[in-house]
């Protein structure tokens, strides 16, 4: 009967065993998740805050009159537009 009774003992230390593992597991396996949900969460903060900042100090470039990159741009190819033109004038007068 000792033989019984510790076989039944050691089979319940076993199944509280599988039973804690499996409860370590669910709660790592929910932090995982909590950790994913907070990550997620936080950049999409992050990257609010970021438009929002970007948004502001483009007003107040605006307002300052620094132009836009658009704008530099836009300058820019006129200015190589202007250079053509004029070496094309240049190389015209040079051959009258």
């Amino acid at each position: 009967m000792k033989r019984s009774k510790r076989t039944n003992q050691l089979a319940a230390v076993r199944k509280l065993g599988t039973v804690a593992m499996a409860t370590v597991e669910a709660a790592r396996e929910n932090a995982a998740v909590r950790v994913e949900e907070a990550r997620t969460k936080a950049l999409q903060s992050v990257t609010k805050l970021e438009r929002a900042f970007e948004t502001r100090v483009t007003r107040a470039m605006s307002r300052l009159g620094v132009p836009t990159t658009r704008e530099v741009r836009a300058l820019a190819r006129e200015v190589a537009q202007l250079k053509a033109s004029v070496q094309r004038l240049a190389r015209s007068r040079a051959r009258a």
